[in-house]
């Protein structure tokens, strides 16, 4: 009785955390935003709500404690046409090393294409500041991570991260880390997750002319996600066959530096074990609040192989579409 108090206590408690702070925003303070965008077709297509969800080596991205979920070997790619002509292209491989644990390498890079290049004011005294040149930026972040059972319920998980972001002639680079825990409640279907993202020092790009170093935050993430299968097992709220059908609903609370708390709600509905449609909604967000998205599992000489698709809508801005794969061997 106790443990399931406990269990409703947090489930209660995620949106609470998720709105208590909606009225102080914070935006524009830190800097390589790029890692705050959703990594995955399938994580995005739920709202980003995955933290106790998903257990593929996709979850680096946003809880490194919940890869040792992996088996054996998988590998997983994603690509998503970002805004404004810019490319966002992310891989990760894992594999279980049996008596050890689960290790991982992952990277995200987004690429700015060409920019038109321009001057603060013409050389020649026109309204035409542009040069007729142009320059590039990209975003790059490599990771490498591990994560194991401690127990039959509970992994533990840990990534240390380079990060790196050029503009023009400017650049910066750090090392962070990140640290997450998956555990398995045994009751329900029910999951819980916590993570924290970008543990590291301050960026510089810039000195004056004093010598002294500008520096910029960037983006620390902490994440409170829960997880319940609603239906597709006999000891589910619905029961029901989970060959046949399954259901899940994915809650992730979210505190950042750079914003006020927000929540993320995503539903997965798998037929078969073959066919999956998915959505979600992000509260408190100024753009890409709905999602949808759809899944297919494939069995190619032995390896299984999972292709997701994802659409995020927005309103002012080009919405994105994301493509990801997932190889089990």
């Amino acid at each position: 009785m106790k443990k399931n108090i406990l269990i409703w206590s947090l489930l209660i408690g995620l949106p609470v955390a998720g709105f208590a702070q909606t009225h102080f925003n914070k935006a524009g303070r830190t800097s390589m935003q790029f890692l705050k965008i959703g990594v995955g077709a399938r994580s995005t297509a739920m709202g980003e709500a995955s933290s106790a969800h998903l257990q593929t080596v996709e979850s680096v991205f946003n809880n490194p404690a919940a890869i040792a979920g992996i088996d054996n070997f998988q590998a997983g790619f994603s690509y998503t046409r970002w805004f404004g002509d810019l490319n966002v292209s992310s891989g990760a491989v894992g594999y279980n090393i049996p008596g050890f644990g689960v290790v991982a390498l992952n990277y995200v890079a987004m690429d700015y294409g060409d920019i038109r290049e321009a001057l603060t004011t013409s050389p020649t005294g026109g309204v035409d500041t542009r040069t007729g040149r142009t320059f590039s930026g990209n975003d790059l972040s490599l990771g490498c991570a591990f994560s194991r059972w401690y127990t039959d319920k509970l992994s533990i998980g840990v990534q240390v991260k380079y990060i790196q972001e050029d503009l023009f002639t400017f650049s910066s680079y750090l090392w962070a880390f990140d640290v997450g825990s998956y555990y398995e409640t045994g009751w329900k279907g029910i999951r819980l997750a916590m993570s924290a993202q970008n543990f590291t020092r301050q960026a510089r790009w810039l000195y004056t002319k004093e010598e002294e170093q500008q520096t910029f935050e960037i983006p620390l993430l902490f994440r409170v996600g829960c997880s319940i299968d609603l239906w597709g097992g006999p000891k589910l709220f619905l029961g029901g066959d989970p060959m046949q059908h399954r259901l899940t609903l994915n809650m992730d609370a979210l505190h950042t530096n750079d914003y006020a708390e927000r929540l993320n709600l995503g539903l997965e509905y798998w037929a078969f074990n073959m066919f999956a449609l998915r959505a979600g909604y992000r509260f408190n967000y100024d753009e890409g609040n709905l999602s949808i998205g759809t899944g297919v599992n494939l069995n190619i000489r032995g390896t299984l192989v999972q292709i997701d698709y994802s659409f995020v809508n927005y309103d002012f801005l080009e919405s994105p579409h994301r493509v990801s794969a997932i190889l089990e061997f």
